[in-house]
């Protein structure tokens, strides 16, 4: 009985110290329509919170996909965003990220053909792990769930349905 009590001490230490990650649904909507689909995941740990998001968006008949980051006033300034899949990195195939008003750091690509479906696709099952770097130099490192959480991959799939809708529907 003492082994297993100190075990589970040393495991809510552990646990305590963990970071802590929720995802959920993102639509992005402009008069009305759908504008993006994605997630936001957001991170909170002793030292630093920060949010990460991915987001599709509508440009022509191509996606493209947004990885962007975000933080409190307190935690300093984003510098840099990263997300990395089974077989995707932002930091090799997208550009290099861009400040955005507000304290937002975005990069952004088209991912044509199968590629967009392919990297949204591993990314709702198989998850990801996003790496935020601060001013300072120091990054905060979190794993997305793998799979998502049901409520997220289904507004995703139900959002990128009317994101590719045609125009002209129901006229």
């Amino acid at each position: 009985m003492r082994v297993f009590a100190v075990a589970f001490a040393l495991w809510s230490v552990v646990a305590r110290a963990e970071t802590q990650v929720t995802v959920s649904p993102l639509t992005l909507l402009e008069v009305g329509k759908v504008a993006g689909c994605g997630l936001s995941s957001s991170a909170n740990m002793p030292e630093a919170s920060a949010v990460g998001e991915v987001i599709a968006f509508r440009e022509g008949d191509v996606t493209a996909f947004a990885v962007r980051a975000r933080t409190s006033p307190e935690a300093g300034t984003v510098t840099g965003v990263r997300l990395t899949t089974a077989s995707y990195d932002t930091a090799a195939i997208f550009p290099a990220p861009q400040l955005l008003p507000g304290g937002i750091i975005e990069t952004r690509k088209i991912l044509e053909r199968f590629a967009g479906s392919s990297f949204a696709q591993e990314l709702m099952v198989m998850g990801g792990r996003f790496e935020i770097t601060f001013g300072h130099g120091q990054p905060l490192a979190y794993d997305l769930p793998r799979p998502m959480p049901h409520n997220v991959r289904q507004a995703y799939l139900n959002c990128a349905g009317d994101l590719f809708r045609p125009e002209d529907e129901g006229r």
